[in-house]
């Protein structure tokens, strides 16, 4: 597939899932964004929570895992350490396995495992590759520039995450999440304008 096309992935997965969620959110009567879960539209007894896991889980977790590979060819030609873009690509993978739906009403459901350990592994695993692909993006001056706002949002959804039990948890949550998305698709982006023709 066209490099082009491949580097847009990032930021085509990104999108979908907020699109998805702006949809579904409004969708459920009664859903509040301060205090519930992202998770919860997905979850099992939710109307269109199938709908929801392909969109808002699924479809953005594969095409970010298909980009993360993608991306480590691009930096340096590709003379960088390959494991934080694996790291990278493995926390998309979790995401769509993350699409299992949660069952609230049964923890130790498969589903219910499933879905915590895409939705927790994914963030886990980010937060690792998240600052070791910024010291990969130093060795090369065109991704060097990007280095500082993607340390940035790293660092936001960690902190994001000592709110998650407050009143405003759900919040909280999702501008972990959202810090996570603007990462990929700052990369995305600065992919699709290193692979344009000269």
């Amino acid at each position: 597939m066209n490099n082009r096309i491949i580097s847009l992935f990032g930021i085509i997965g990104s999108t979908v899932c907020i699109i998805a969620y702006v949809i579904f959110s409004n969708l459920l009567p009664g859903y509040n964004h301060l205090t519930q879960a992202f998770s919860e539209l997905s979850s099992v007894g939710t109307p269109n929570n199938l709908l929801y896991a392909l969109f808002g889980f699924f479809v953005p977790g594969i095409l970010i895992t298909i980009f993360s590979l993608k991306l480590m060819q691009l930096v340096n030609h590709g003379n960088v350490k390959r494991y934080p873009f694996i790291l990278l690509s493995f926390s998309g993978l979790l995401i769509a396995i993350g699409a299992a739906p949660m069952n609230y009403e049964n923890f130790s459901a498969l589903t219910s495992w499933l879905h915590i350990i895409g939705a927790m592994g994914s963030g886990l695993v980010f937060m690792i590759a998240g600052f070791t692909i910024a010291k990969q993006l130093r060795k090369d001056s065109y991704w060097a520039t990007i280095t500082k706002p993607l340390i940035v949002l790293v660092w936001l959804l960690i902190i994001s995450g000592f709110f998650r039990e407050s009143d405003f948890g759900g919040l909280a949550q999702k501008i972990g999440i959202l810090a996570y998305y603007i990462y990929v698709s700052l990369l995305s982006i600065k992919a699709y304008r290193f692979t344009a023709p000269l």
